[in-house]
């Protein structure tokens, strides 16, 4: 049986659609509830701050949600918050003006974790958000994200992401989703800024990004920690820190352009690796374009464990820039080319920073 949500069955009915006080809407069970062609509006004003705004719809198991509108709302517009959430499927909406949009946290959190499996979020639009597009933690699982693009309000809170995964979500798979603009502006000068276009942790496996844009993050476009991440024909352009690598993983046919430093400390860098376990990665065919006048190192090294790097065929012309950088007391990676470096398509101001 398909139980569908009607204009009738809704909360404060609308000529134009359904228009959502910071009440919440609870997604019917009963088979396959769909959700098709409405209109949730929330109280966050258009310059709201903080997670103010309210919540649309908190989804249960076999919600299929489609054909909508999402504004002025709070931290989840869609919240997956049950101890199990199964067979959930977003796609086809617009969203503007929140905080967040899909918020993967417990009821009782963190004492009762609240996964979600087998679930898809396709064909959405968002602008101006504050926080994040989502969120997706503890054991969550088969989630595919495809033809996604986020857009920050251009002042973003404190530890902005486009696309988060946390804890040990896994068997994650990004199809075409770009994330721009998810940069912070309220710390000061003096402070190391964040702020990244996707991020995965140390607990998360078997993450993939394919034919994903990050653009005008405040640090990384792609901030991964997760091991065996598997990137393919990504884009990665005006960030901080355009690929930010701690543990390891493949990047096949990735592109860097031209990162920009937007505020607080820390330096610039198309492939940055990172972090205290010695990152190991496979750069296959990267490409990497950057002005004449823009000096972010190729491959900048920053962690405290020797990092070491394979990389087959690569096309580099940064012709301002150095084609490696090693931070202060930090330790010489270990670098193998595929080709020799020689036979490799590099032009560069020089080798060493």
């Amino acid at each position: 049986m398909t139980g569908l949500i009607t204009r009738r069955g809704l909360i404060g009915t609308a000529a134009a659609g359904i228009v959502l006080r910071p009440s919440l809407l609870q997604a019917q069970t009963s088979g396959l509830t769909i959700i098709d062609g409405r209109t949730f509006r929330g109280t966050r004003s258009p310059g709201g701050s903080g997670t103010d705004g309210g919540t649309a719809i908190k989804a249960e198991s076999n919600t299929l949600i489609r054909n909508c509108y999402f504004l002025d709302l709070g931290n989840g517009a869609i919240r997956l918050f049950h101890t199990t959430t199964q067979n959930v499927t977003v796609e086809d909406c617009q969203v503007a003006n929140m905080y967040r949009f899909i918020e993967n946290w417990s009821w009782n959190h963190p004492d009762v974790p609240a996964p979600v499996s087998d679930f898809t979020v396709r064909r959405v639009n968002a602008a101006r958000l504050a926080r994040n597009f989502m969120r997706i933690r503890y054991g969550s699982t088969r989630g595919l994200i495809e033809d996604v693009v986020a857009r920050g309000n251009g002042e973003c809170a404190n530890y902005c992401v486009g696309f988060a995964l946390d804890d040990e979500a896994h068997d994650i798979v990004y199809r075409r989703v770009e994330a721009h603009d998810f940069c912070e502006t309220q710390r000061p000068s003096d402070k190391y800024w964040n702020g990244d276009g996707f991020s995965d942790e140390r607990g998360n496996s078997k993450i993939r990004y394919y034919s994903c844009v990050a653009t005008g993050s405040s640090d990384g476009g792609f901030d991964t920690k997760s091991q065996d991440v598997y990137m393919e024909g990504c884009f990665a352009s005006g960030n901080k820190l355009n690929y930010r690598l701690w543990n390891s993983g493949t990047l096949k046919n990735c592109r860097s352009e031209n990162p920009v430093k937007r505020g607080g400390t820390g330096w610039i860098g198309h492939f940055s690796f990172v972090g205290g376990s010695g990152p190991n990665y496979v750069l296959d065919s990267p490409v990497v374009r950057a002005g004449a006048t823009n000096k972010a190192p190729v491959l900048y090294f920053q962690s405290s464990v020797p990092a070491t790097v394979t990389i087959y065929n690569a096309d580099i012309d940064a012709p301002g820039a150095a084609l490696i950088q090693v931070d202060k007391g930090r330790p010489a990676p270990t670098i193998k080319w595929v080709p020799e470096r020689s036979q490799q398509k590099i032009r560069v101001a020089r080798d060493y920073a």
